[in-house]
């Protein structure tokens, strides 16, 4: 007799707690929301219709009470027309009665007689909007939730936006803004939604007021939010952006520049180009965003205004480095760079433009380099702290174009610039060693740099410039044959300290440091080169005796001993 295994029934049902039944919670599409199945005479009513569908489906008791109330009320549509205001007290009241099963049938009856009466209903708006935003913070179930979103859609649609009425629209937005932070996460993403929809829909003369409302409310705990708006207003559908969306990025761009909270605009400003960078599929796509920031781009390097120039390049870093750049094309990036000449190279711009011209060039190809680059690099090395954190960070992000346009000017201004800015230029020198790219310099520029060394290290003074000075030193030592010599007289002259300890717990510059440093260096080179200068039974007893408390000092002295 054959044995069967028996097998347990599959799982039909998988648990879900009430946060991620919300995460599935969406705007229903404008399709679905404008899809009304009966076929009306001349002086019927959607509304009429839906009650008598739901009653048969609902039987929620204050559901049926209200339809039981309505329905003589609403029988035509001049009934209809002339009972408005008594059906909107009975539904008020119905809804204030109703259990979370009610409330789906009361929501759906409702964006029919907006349907049905549109801006007849402009006298009860403020009401409704009222009493509708009183359910948003209360745990709705998913399919309650997603009917009272397509409730607020249908009264933006059929009353708000027809009135072409700034105050009425700054009083929806002033309602919503103080309930959204009672809100779950994901109940203002899901509201989001709805203002998204809305802002499409707006007049133009209305769109960028409301831009105007929603960018000022980001800084008052709405950043998400608010961002999600703007992200829902401009995706479409195909990996594309909706044809308003350069009608509501240039708003909310220019309002970064002459915001008095810049770090709230630019964050909300920066989430939506990135969230929109990432949504697009190519630079065609994105050409709605991007033609509109290199326009402002244009347009503020005229004015002069530097405030203004430094929050505009802060935005044009954003599309230029997102995606490294993808989403721009050649002629955009070659529209911007070719201000570049016109910047101002101030204290206050040079963060930004150091972010801009990195992610510019990193963005674009040869021909762009070739064209824009070479100009770039030679205006940002007249400002020789900005050519050097540059050069540096193109170095660091491989840029195809630094051994043709970048490496010369490491080369020809390396001399001046250790006279004037050491403490810099060394550890662009460092970074550039580590990456292997000083590998090419000739021997000329490598005895220059070995005669500076020798110069500015002959009578040493322990400080905390000359430190930092001597930590990028050997991290070239490699590149100075001769540096041995100048180790040991360091080392020489360190020994002689006379309360070490003390010193290493005043600073970070300490003499411990510069023993374990210069003995590690000296490891790593010939023993031929020092074995003659160095008395190295003195100096492990000075080094034992003064620093034998330091790990830093005697991981120098323990290989150095160990090669002799």
């Amino acid at each position: 007799m054959d044995t069967h295994i028996e097998e347990r029934p599959a799982k039909r049902f998988k648990h879900q707690s009430y946060p991620d039944t919300l995460k599935e919670v969406h705007l229903p599409s404008a399709l679905k929301q404008t899809k009304y199945e009966p076929d009306i005479g001349e002086n019927g009513s959607y509304f009429h219709e839906a009650v008598l569908h739901w009653r048969d489906l609902n039987l929620a008791p204050a559901f049926l009470q209200f339809a039981r109330d309505v329905l003589p009320l609403s029988a035509s549509m001049p009934l209809l027309l002339h009972n408005w205001r008594d059906i909107i007290a009975l539904w008020i009241g119905a809804l204030d009665r109703s259990d979370d099963e009610g409330l789906k049938a009361l929501l759906d009856l409702f964006q029919k007689l907006t349907h049905d009466l549109r801006t007849t209903l402009a006298p009860e708006y403020p009401r409704v909007l009222k009493r509708l935003l009183q359910l948003l913070p209360r745990a709705l179930s998913a399919e309650a939730l997603t009917a009272l979103l397509a409730t607020f859609s249908a009264l933006f649609k059929y009353v708000l936006i027809p009135s072409v009425d700034s105050e009425l629209l700054r009083q929806a937005w002033n309602a919503f803004r103080d309930v959204l932070p009672q809100c779950h996460p994901e109940v203002q993403r899901a509201t989001a939604e709805v203002w998204g929809a809305t802002l499409r829909r707006l007049k133009v003369t209305l769109r960028e007021d409301c831009v105007l409302l929603l960018a000022g409310s980001s800084d008052e705990g709405l950043g998400d939010a608010c961002a999600w708006i703007f992200v829902t207003a401009c995706k479409s559908v195909s990996q594309t952006l909706h044809t308003a969306t350069a009608s509501l990025i240039g708003p909310l761009v220019r309002y970064h520049l002459s915001s008095e909270a810049p770090e709230n605009s630019f964050t909300l400003t920066r989430r939506v180009v990135t969230a929109l960078i990432h949504h697009c599929k190519g630079p065609e796509q994105f050409a709605p965003v991007s033609d509109v920031v290199v326009s402002l781009f244009s347009e503020t390097i005229e004015d002069g205004d530097e405030e203004k120039i430094c929050r505009i390049l802060d935005v044009a870093g954003v599309i230029c480095s997102v995606r490294q750049g993808s989403r721009m094309t050649h002629n955009q990036l070659s529209a911007m760079l070719a201000r570049y000449p016109a910047l101002p190279l101030t204290d206050k711009l040079h963060p930004s433009l150091l972010r801009f011209t990195t992610s510019a060039l990193t963005a674009g190809e040869m021909a762009l380099w070739t064209t824009h680059g070479r100009k770039v690099l030679e205006r940002s090395w007249e400002r020789p702290i900005l050519g050097i954190e540059l050069t540096g960070a193109l170095s660091d992000l491989s840029w195809g174009g630094w051994k043709l346009l970048a490496a010369p000017h490491v080369s020809s201004k390396t001399h001046l610039l250790l006279d004037s800015h050491p403490a810099e230029t060394l550890e662009l020198l460092a970074v550039l060693h580590k990456e292997k790219r000083l590998n090419d310099m000739d021997i000329v520029w490598k005895q220059r740099f070995q005669a500076w060394v020798e110069k500015t290290f002959a009578s040493w003074e322990h400080n905390e410039r000359n430190v930092q000075l001597l930590q990028h030193v050997l991290e070239l030592s490699n590149l100075l044959p001769s540096l041995s010599n100048l180790l040991v007289r360091i080392v020489e002259q360190t020994l002689r300290a006379e309360s070490p300890r003390a010193e290493y717990e005043a600073t970070y510059a300490n003499s411990a440091w510069v023993i374990g440093a210069c003995l590690e260096c000296l490891f790593e080179r010939s023993v031929t080169e020092w074995a003659d200068a160095v008395d190295l039974a003195t100096w492990t007893m000075t080094i034992v005796d003064k620093w034998g408390w330091s790990s830093r000092a005697l991981e120098g002295l323990a290989p150095l001993a160990r090669a002799r």
